[in-house]
């Protein structure tokens, strides 16, 4: 019987892009220094404080 490697890795390609998105996303909001949850929850709706579109921060910072 062949055992698979499951940790550290993903099943799909999907699952390697969502990964790589949410990884980008997560340096991006580190690098503007936003929470990432906090961003993350207002994009999808959840409450809290309201966060600008990432694409208007980033040029604010440039």
């Amino acid at each position: 019987m062949t055992k698979r490697k499951i940790s550290g890795g993903t099943m799909s390609r999907g699952g390697r892009v969502a990964r790589d998105t949410m990884l980008g996303l997560m340096k991006t909001c580190q690098k503007l220094g936003l929470s990432f949850y906090h961003y993350l929850g207002d994009r999808l709706g959840l409450g809290g404080e309201a966060i600008p579109q990432s694409a208007g921060l980033i040029a604010a910072k440039a």
